[in-house]
């Protein structure tokens, strides 16, 4: 892939593009980027909230933002997505968050969890749901990341069809949902394509030629039209209200 005709495809979509010679420096810039809006959002409204995203490729920001000088005591922080998972086992996304942004200058951030103890089920989805529902609306920030899949969260392209359709959704109100997809092995909980744009702004994070390309393949099949059955999830968190989004990527991964 030419990776000029992919920036072009992404800037088509009206998309912001950032783009830096190495992971350390797309950390640093993407980590600049959220604190600036964080600390705009708190200056006008006393608050702010910020939904994270797992894995490797965002602890470097999670790392720096921790140490960027805001009230962090006026932000509230959750995951776009948890593995069904205790807070004690590796694949833990809180867990992570708790070791590389819940610390230092963040460590005063409020926390709203994406797991409970016990079964995945309807009580459980409506407890996360209170917690979720009252940070307010709209989130502040959202920091997705993308699969080669293209998933982003936990909206997997293989999930059964009825669930993602129901967790892709534009006219729902719900704000999570349990998903089942079985290229991965735990039960995912994932906030909803509808909660996670409702928020001032996005930014993906991707990293390597692979991913770009992935991004690439996933606009032109859309085609710049909204979402649709059959296309990469990720497709719908970037192309709604592309203004309010921006791509944050380096060549090397």
């Amino acid at each position: 892939m030419n990776t000029d005709k992919a920036k072009q495809i992404i800037q088509k979509a009206g998309l912001h593009l950032q783009t830096e010679a190495n992971p350390q420096l797309l950390a640093q810039s993407l980590g600049q980027a959220v604190a600036a809006t964080l600390a705009s959002s708190i200056d006008k409204h006393s608050s702010a909230s910020l939904v994270v995203s797992g894995g490797s490729t965002p602890a470097p920001v999670l790392n720096y933002l921790s140490t960027v000088d805001i009230d962090w005591s006026r932000v509230t922080v959750t995951l776009a997505d948890e593995r069904w998972v205790p807070l004690t086992h590796a694949d833990s996304n809180e867990a992570l968050v708790r070791s590389t942004l819940l610390t230092e200058k963040a460590a005063n951030a409020r926390f709203v969890s994406l797991y409970r103890n016990g079964n995945a089920d309807d009580d459980a989805l409506r407890a996360v749901t209170q917690d979720v529902a009252s940070m307010g609306s709209p989130f502040t920030v959202v920091m997705l990341g993308m699969g080669g899949d293209g998933h982003t969260a936990s909206l997997f392209p293989d999930a059964p069809a009825a669930e993602l359709a129901a967790a892709m959704a534009l006219d729902t109100q719900e704000l999570v949902a349990f998903l089942h997809p079985p290229s991965v092995g735990q039960t995912r909980i994932s906030l909803t394509r509808a909660a996670l744009l409702r928020s001032t702004h996005r930014f993906l994070h991707i990293t390597g030629t692979g991913k770009l390309d992935v991004l690439h393949d996933a606009l032109v099949q859309c085609n710049g039209d909204s979402y649709k059955t059959g296309d990469k999830p990720v497709v719908g968190l970037i192309t709604e209200n592309p203004e309010s989004a921006s791509v944050f990527w380096s060549a090397s991964a």
